[in-house]
């Protein structure tokens, strides 16, 4: 890079090797120069012997992250599977594309490590380290989750999977859900939003967890500042992304593509405001809708803008089409619970006012259902919450309710009884 005086120096002390990290960017656009500590390797020695009353340690220094396999791409980073060579684990390594090398990518991917790095939940996986490989990139390394993603679960359903039909009941579907729901609601009360909330970031493990992935466009509310780096998708969800760029339309498809723009995203689960690029209106009610449009998904196996294949005829869809209040039968799951269709239909309001107000909100309305006491909406709910009610009751007036069951057609029997008396 030319020697010239640097638009932007900063300085960062690393606690552990007393070592500078300095970052200097010429101008805008220009690929920072980064003076960083060599690759991590390993600590732990291999035990010769280890039985034996004097066991050998033996320490052969080798790269302590060693990438296996590729796992997939997220917006400006791309995923490995690797293996924890001091540990013995599989790990998840993140890093930045190699084509991502500007600035503003780079003050992105360290503010998703600190954002994702904090939040300490169950449902959200977990940051180990974090580090400089062999090319001096910088990278995370994550739990390594073993399962596979909602979007591909939703795949098989669709498919009429006999056995992921059995698995996945709609009960099921909701448990799901709520874990995804926990998972929003810890960021939100730390004041992260997580903006990009769909089938493929949401992780199902293979006993039983439920994780939100891909934090890479999150935004922390209580910043002063934010980068809006970001995927755009665009088609059936799941298909290839088409790019957004610097505010404009561009319909082109192309797969895992990011670039940096007004619009944030995945069209295909954006808020109307995400969709009209009004990211200074972005808060927590456009992560409600996101789960909505998520659940709506889940249970019907159909997305309501499935139909449209281009950037402009998408993002028009969200901001007026509302999702068809209809139940699709299948023949290997039934028909959708009605009060679950009116809470993803309560999600899913244009106006950000008439949605769920938090995910708290969101998480209660889905624990009533639970429990039988759902809103009554239709003939069909009154029904359901009568019955809830009725049994409410009998729970706590278990004698007083067996007389009524008894009592009652008993009048009606003497009653039957004596209008044939008076007809004959």
């Amino acid at each position: 890079m030319p020697d010239t005086a640097p638009a932007l120096d900063a300085t960062v002390q690393d606690a552990h090797t007393d070592t500078l990290v300095r970052g200097v960017q010429d101008a805008p656009g220009a690929i920072p120069t980064m003076v960083l500590p060599s690759p991590r390797s390993t600590v732990l020695p291999v035990v010769k012997d280890p039985g034996s009353e004097a066991p050998t340690f033996l320490h052969e220094p080798r790269e302590r992250y060693e990438a296996r396999k590729p796992l997939g791409e997220g917006g400006i980073g791309e995923v490995t599977l690797a293996h924890d060579q001091d540990i013995d684990r599989p790990v998840a390594l993140k890093r930045l594309k190699p084509e991502m090398v500007g600035p503003s990518s780079l003050v992105r991917f360290i503010d998703e490590i600190r954002i994702v790095g904090r939040l300490d939940h169950p449902n959200i996986v977990p940051v180990h380290d974090v580090g400089v490989d062999a090319d001096r990139r910088l990278f995370y390394v994550m739990k390594y989750v073993e399962g596979e993603t909602l979007e591909k679960v939703l795949e098989r359903l669709l498919a009429g999977d006999p056995e992921y039909h059995r698995r996945y009941t709609f009960a099921r579907r909701v448990q799901v859900f709520l874990g995804v729901l926990r998972a929003v609601d810890y960021a939100h009360s730390r004041g992260v939003i997580h903006r990009d909330l769909k089938p493929a970031n949401v992780m199902l493990g293979t006993h039983g967890e439920v994780t939100v992935m891909d934090w890479g466009i999150a935004r922390d509310q209580r910043a002063r500042a934010s980068i809006t780096v970001g995927s755009v998708g665009v088609g059936t969800p799941g298909a290839p992304s088409a790019l957004v760029s610097d505010g404009s339309l561009d319909a082109t498809l192309s797969l895992g593509r990011t670039t940096a723009g007004s619009l944030v995203g995945t069209p295909h689960y954006m808020s109307p405001e995400q969709a009209r690029g009004e990211n200074d209106k972005v808060d927590a009610r456009s992560d409600t809708y996101a789960l909505a449009v998520l659940l709506h998904e889940f249970l019907t196996l159909k997305h309501y803008l499935d139909d449209v294949n281009t950037l402009p005829a998408v993002l028009d869809g969200v901001q007026s089409r509302a999702a068809p209040f209809e139940n699709p039968v299948h023949p290997l799951q039934g028909t959708v619970p009605v009060e679950l269709l009116h809470f993803v239909h309560r999600g899913m309001r244009k106006d950000p006012e008439a949605r769920f107000a938090s995910v708290a909100e969101m998480i209660l309305a889905i624990e009533r259902i639970q429990s039988g006491r759902v809103e009554v909406h239709c003939p069909v709910t009154m029904v359901k919450r009568m019955g809830y009610e009725f049994g409410h009751m009998t729970e706590r007036f278990p004698t007083l309710m067996v007389l009524g069951l008894v009592a009652v057609p008993a009048l009606a029997v003497v009653g039957l009884v004596g209008l044939l008396l008076r007809l004959l």
